[in-house]
């Protein structure tokens, strides 16, 4: 039994915070609450380390045998707060001496390296709930049907999220091929002036934080239902194993997906690598799209290819069971590696 307590201010955000994965890891991990029950101490974000790094290290003064480690399940955050996002051994500085910890995030470990789906979808069993009946109905479609309905969609294009313009926002790691994109999303968002354009979200409509709704996701899937053209699927951050729920809800919703992936990136194999508009260029840089450019033939037939695939995916429960099972497998070998 390994025994985790997790930590800090963001102890909410990381695997054994969701119950899907924390129900799977109960037999192997232990949930504890208290610094003397631990093996090991989880933080989840480098702010935390700014915030508690004293206090860690006393905690490791007086039990030495203690390992503090960041588990990271947001690219965003490693690669616009952490001065190193990529070595797996680190020290934090703080008055009293270096705090030793490790790192696992989607580039120290093979934890988020994901089958068939990302590891989003599986935090919340809502997600792919709200998948099931919409893959199915799109999966119905040929070809011909989803460039009628391209050509008369209400809307060119849309686009939700937050706009971002801070340099903090938009880090550059050219060697590792990882790219803040933030800020590329917002300017992309920005430039899109022709035709019929839905925007939404902080900075670019009024209304509470879109976090706050009841179901931003239900909110957000019903918003964009077959009213769009191309719907915005960028993430936060370019990483090789990075996937969102953000490129399947553009497809949910009958759309054409707007996406960032290099050649590496995990979206060719989940998902496959046509039926999506491609931008992705090092590094990223934002230029004017005509949203009213008529998708041809062929990308409606990779489109609708691609659709069925989705529905079969979020159809077949073993498809999330055996996913669940590699992502828990990792998180163990991983903490078991850590203690020996």
């Amino acid at each position: 039994m390994i025994r985790i307590l997790p930590f800090g201010a963001f102890h909410n955000r990381q695997p054994l915070a969701y119950a899907p994965i924390r129900a799977r890891l109960a037999g192997p991990v232990e949930l504890v609450d208290t610094p003397s029950e631990a093996q090991i101490l989880l933080i989840s974000h480098h702010k935390d380390l700014e915030l508690y790094g004293t206090r860690l290290l006393r905690l490791l003064a007086a039990r030495p045998a203690l390992r503090v480690v960041l588990l990271s399940e947001e690219p965003f955050w490693d690669s616009c707060w952490a001065p190193d996002p990529f070595s797996r051994y680190q020290g934090f500085a703080t008055p009293e001496g270096v705090l030793p910890y490790a790192v696992l995030n989607h580039h120290t470990s093979a934890i988020y390296r994901a089958q068939r789906i990302p590891y989003f979808l599986l935090t919340d069993p809502r997600y792919i709930a709200h998948y099931r009946p919409l893959f199915d109905r799109n999966a119905g479609r040929s070809a011909a049907e989803w460039l009628a309905h391209f050509r008369d969609v209400p809307l060119d294009a849309g686009f939700i999220g937050e706009k971002r313009s801070h340099d903090r926002h938009n880090p550059a790691f050219p060697a590792q091929d990882v790219w803040g994109l933030s800020v590329f999303r917002s300017r992309f968002t920005h430039l899109c002036t022709a035709g019929r354009v839905l925007r939404a979200g902080k900075g670019w409509s009024d209304g509470p934080p879109r976090q706050e709704l009841p179901d931003w996701h239900a909110d957000k899937l019903a918003l964009l239902d077959l009213r769009c053209r191309y719907v915005a699927g960028f993430e936060n951050t370019h990483q090789a194993d990075y996937l969102s729920e953000k490129i399947y809800d553009a497809f949910a919703v009958g759309a054409v997906p707007l996406y960032v992936a290099g050649k590496t990136h995990a979206v060719h194999r989940l998902v496959g690598p046509a039926g999506w508009l491609n931008f992705y260029a090092p590094p990223p840089k934002a230029t004017a799209f005509d949203p009213r450019r008529r998708v041809t033939a062929p990308e409606a037939a990779a489109y609708a290819a691609v659709q069925a695939r989705l529905a079969t995916l979020f159809q077949d429960p073993a498809a999330t069971e055996t996913e669940l099972d590699r992502l828990t497998t990792a998180l163990v070998a991983e903490f078991r590696r850590l203690l020996s």
